[in-house]
């Protein structure tokens, strides 16, 4: 993926101190240092604007090096008209001013000063579609730049990690998954993901097939110095491995950077199994992969994934509990092991095999009892024009819950605020959210929230619960 480029770029007045220049020249070494440590790239722009024609050079120069975020120091008031040019430019804006070098006397900068000017010719000078921009005060380690510059690289991050990335489709929905229908071109055009619907289920059987049993044999032992067998088979946990190392070649020769894999109902007649461990397994190298080919909830897992660089699962909501205000996170069985407390992450049978005799072995699952931490759920919907996240933290490790993978929230906060599960419960039920919950264990609201600022995203309304129904 190629990396957040972030251009450096400063003006300035005659007429005001040169102080703020040497600043403008000492935030240059730590600005690159930060680019190291968040693995972004710095481009310097040197040329210090005070004229139009640099004005209209760096613009270009900004377009021509795809600047993805231009970072405009103010160490001096700097003329209107040049600021519109540059702004004139594809990049996402950040205002940083600093602080004024006396307290009284005449003033020196007027860094703040120019700072809202600016601010306003982002917002009233582009007619119908305002610049965004985002504005920073102080020094590098003051609490008005560092932290807010830190959330920004993040976000922004995620969005490139999104922009022309590959995701695949492999197989049909699950059966009357018809809530989890997609236009592919709507998700590009909202969010620049390309859906690949170019592989089925039976390829991915048919390829695991063709790896080496050394391959197969080299991961089995790997896996197995982490997990332990239930009621699931040895044949069947292999084969699971034979379909991961099968998608882990399709995505390495295609390019994806995750993989929403229908796991059902072919794999369940064919080969009487399911796709939870396949999955697990993905998400534990860090290749999201997406539950029943629900393909909005796996470009979401991209999203968590890029901003913490942890593993990733999809769950469904089946209980909540008004007594201690919680709500159960689980599913079938396809977390990631290192989601899984002290008990460690088991392979077993799918809750399927207990009720139906021609699926009595169907596996495997990873039954698996979230370790207690903060988890955020997000998801992106209608087409990636819309999200939703909300917070909380695994709590209570030996509350009753069903078999798969699971674990009961509370501290639940909708959009940083705190709300009443039945009230959450009844956003997402009456908003018509799909099912399907990517969740991380860290909380990530801050990065969410400027990322949806940046894509222009907007979010679903909170719908307190009531007996009756309401306008």
């Amino acid at each position: 993926m190629a990396k957040l480029k972030v251009g450096f770029v400063a003006g300035f007045m005659v007429g005001f101190s040169t102080e703020g220049l040497k600043a403008f020249e000492n935030y240059q070494k730590e600005l690159s240092k930060m680019a190291s440590d968040m693995d972004f790239e710095l481009v310097i722009f040197n040329t210090i604007i005070s004229s139009m024609p640099q004005a209209e050079a760096v613009r270009k120069e900004l377009d021509d090096k795809n600047i993805d975020f231009c970072l405009l120091f103010h160490p001096s008031y700097m003329v209107g008209d040049f600021i519109f040019e540059i702004m004139k430019s594809r990049a996402n804006f950040g205002l940083w001013a600093i602080e004024e070098l006396r307290e009284e006397g005449p003033m020196p900068l007027a860094s703040l000063v120019n700072l809202s000017q600016n601010a306003g010719i982002a917002k009233n000078n582009f007619e119908g579609s305002p610049k965004k921009i985002k504005w920073f005060f102080g020094d590098m380690n003051s609490k008005y730049f560092k932290p807010r510059f830190e959330i920004t690289i993040k976000a922004l991050k995620a969005i490139k990690d999104l922009e022309n990335a590959r995701v695949a489709q492999i197989g049909k929905l699950a059966d009357g998954h018809i809530n989890h229908i997609v236009d592919p071109r709507d998700v590009y055009k909202n969010l620049k993901v390309n859906v690949s619907r170019d592989f089925e289920v039976e390829d991915v059987m048919a390829l695991g097939e063709k790896i080496a049993a050394s391959e197969v044999e080299a991961e089995y032992k790997k896996l197995m110095e982490a997990v332990k067998i239930g009621k699931a088979s040895v044949d069947k946990i292999k084969s699971s491995i034979q379909m991961f190392l099968a998608i882990k070649k399709i995505a390495a020769e295609n390019n994806y950077s995750a993989i929403a894999f229908s796991c059902w109902p072919k794999l369940m007649p064919k080969k009487e199994m399911v796709g939870c461990l396949v999955n697990s397994m993905l998400n534990s190298t860090g290749l999201p992969g997406g539950c029943e080919a629900d393909v909005l909830s796996t470009i979401s897992m991209m999203v968590l994934k890029s901003l913490t660089n942890k593993p990733v699962a999809t769950m469904d909501l089946p209980k909540f509990d008004e007594k201690d205000d919680s709500l159960l996170l689980w599913h079938c069985g396809s977390a990631p092991k290192e989601m899984a407390n002290s008990r460690g992450c088991i392979c077993d049978k799918h809750y399927f095999a207990e009720y139906d005799e021609s699926i009595k072995n169907c596996a495997p699952t990873t039954d698996i009892i979230f370790k207690k931490s903060e988890v955020t759920v997000f998801r992106f919907f209608d087409e990636g024009e819309k999200f939703y996240y909300f917070t909380g933290r695994f709590f209570d490790e030996n509350k009753k819950a069903f078999n798969g993978s699971r674990g009961w929230v509370n501290d639940l906060k909708l959009y940083n605020e705190p709300i009443r599960v039945m009230d959450l419960a009844n956003t997402m039920i009456l908003n018509g959210l799909p099912h399907h919950y990517p969740m991380v264990m860290e909380n990530v609201s801050s990065y969410l929230e400027e990322m949806a600022y940046w894509l222009g995203l907007k979010k679903t309304k909170k719908l307190p619960y009531a007996d009756y129904l309401y306008v």
